[in-house]
């Protein structure tokens, strides 16, 4: 027994205050974009700006632009982008913390603009896309600079009743357009953060529990101050144990 609690106490004296302690880190999935188009006003009176049809499928940009009137004639179509997203790439029962669409113009401009966000079952354009924006728009003003990033409301992703597909809408102001990068290599996406669970008693953060955190925690019994004391009683005792064998094997994924 006394050779045990030697072998144990110079472990305990190589290990204690070096513990590296378990990371709680969020997780960052970045979705890409399933199918692009332009929405295209019928530019014609009594329906200048009225939505019309689509356009430019799976083009490698996508025209943004305000509709234009004079003297009741109409001078320039509304162009929105349309862009759909496959999200059965999220995790199921993931709890997503935020959504960014992250993106590129060429020809960029300064002028308002919006985000619409809708779900379907599907991701191919069509006409019923003009309809789906259901969960209402965040305004915004687009820069000079070519890269951009328009936070979304992450509340509409978690909603666990919504169809596998996010449609987001993008439009811009003014008479003069700009254009959505929509190439192989810098179409839009979306970034996710989506929070990932604590692993309790994974004192190495390999992301599994098993025999090397057994030894962390063996190497810390009956210390007060420890990553190993997982229940924060102020001791590394049975009950901590109970908590590693508890969860042991791999880590929850998000």
């Amino acid at each position: 027994m006394l050779r045990i609690r030697s072998a144990v106490g110079v472990l305990l004296s190589l290990t204690v205050g070096l513990l590296p302690a378990a990371a709680i880190a969020d997780e960052v999935i970045d979705v890409p974009r399933y199918e692009g188009a332009v929405q295209v006003s019928s530019g014609s009176i009594p329906n200048c700006c009225s939505s019309h049809s689509l356009s430019s499928h799976n083009a490698l940009q996508l025209s943004m632009k305000g509709c234009t009137t004079m003297g009741g004639y109409c001078m320039g179509s509304r162009n929105n982008a349309y862009v759909t997203f496959d999200l059965s790439w999220i995790p199921e029962g993931a709890t997503i913390e935020s959504v960014r669409l992250i993106g590129s113009r060429n020809v960029p401009r300064s002028a308002g603009g919006s985000a619409c966000v809708g779900f379907m079952p599907y991701g191919e354009m069509g006409s019923m896309m003009f309809n789906a924006c259901t969960m209402g728009s965040t305004t915004f003003n687009w820069t000079n600079a070519q890269n951009f990033s328009i936070n979304l409301n992450p509340d509409h992703f978690n909603d666990p009743d919504r169809d596998r597909f996010a449609v987001v809408r993008l439009t811009q102001s003014g008479e003069y357009g700009s254009y959505l990068r929509n190439g192989r290599n810098n179409a839009p996406r979306l970034s996710f953060t989506l929070a990932v669970p604590p692993c309790i008693g994974d004192l190495n953060d390999n992301g599994e529990v098993n025999s090397a955190d057994l030894g962390f925690l063996i190497a810390a019994w009956g210390v007060g101050e420890s990553n190993a004391d997982l229940n924060g009683d102020g001791l590394v005792d049975s009950e901590d144990l109970g908590l590693m064998l508890g969860n042991w094997g791999p880590c929850p994924g998000p």
